[in-house]
């Protein structure tokens, strides 16, 4: 399949990468159908693209290399909308970042995970009713002073 993305061009993706999403997004309801597909090999950052609008494209990260006791609990209606089995193994679970002119400071959206059942082709973005998360998780150490320049440096 030929994917049209106004800012990365026109991309080929296979069928099996495309995610229905019954419900939409949160924001694009009317927006089903997704293609997932990695930033490069072995990077725990993602593409979610519309198969639909050209325009609608968000980065996506698998959280745990960031926030390693993040958890995820989805009630069995998510599970269902999944066709998922009762015990939740095989979905692959993706977070939404804000990223802005410094990706130092990018930040990720743990309050409302992408889930993907990768086999079935199905995904969810869960907003639970009570969560311990917020939508700005900073990805890197907050505690990080930003290196200045030293002298000579950055001319």
């Amino acid at each position: 399949m030929l994917l049209k993305s106004s800012r990365l061009g026109e991309i080929e993706i296979d069928d099996k990468q495309v995610i229905d999403f019954p419900d939409g997004i949160p924001g694009f309801e009317s927006e089903k159908k997704f293609a997932i597909f990695s930033l490069a090999p072995d990077a725990p950052f993602y593409y979610m693209h519309s198969v639909r609008n050209p325009d609608l494209c968000l980065v996506l990260a698998v959280p745990f290399m960031f926030f390693p006791d993040y958890a995820v609990d989805l009630p069995q209606e998510e599970l269902g909308k999944l066709a998922a089995e009762e015990d939740a193994k095989g979905l692959a679970v993706f977070v939404v970042l804000t990223i802005p002119d410094d990706f130092r400071d990018t930040t990720a959206n743990l309050l409302a995970p992408v889930v993907v059942n990768l086999d079935k082709q199905k995904g969810v973005q869960y907003v639970p009713v009570q969560s311990p998360y917020s939508t700005r998780h900073r990805l890197f150490n907050p505690q990080e002073p930003k290196k200045a320049a030293s002298a000579g440096q950055g001319l």
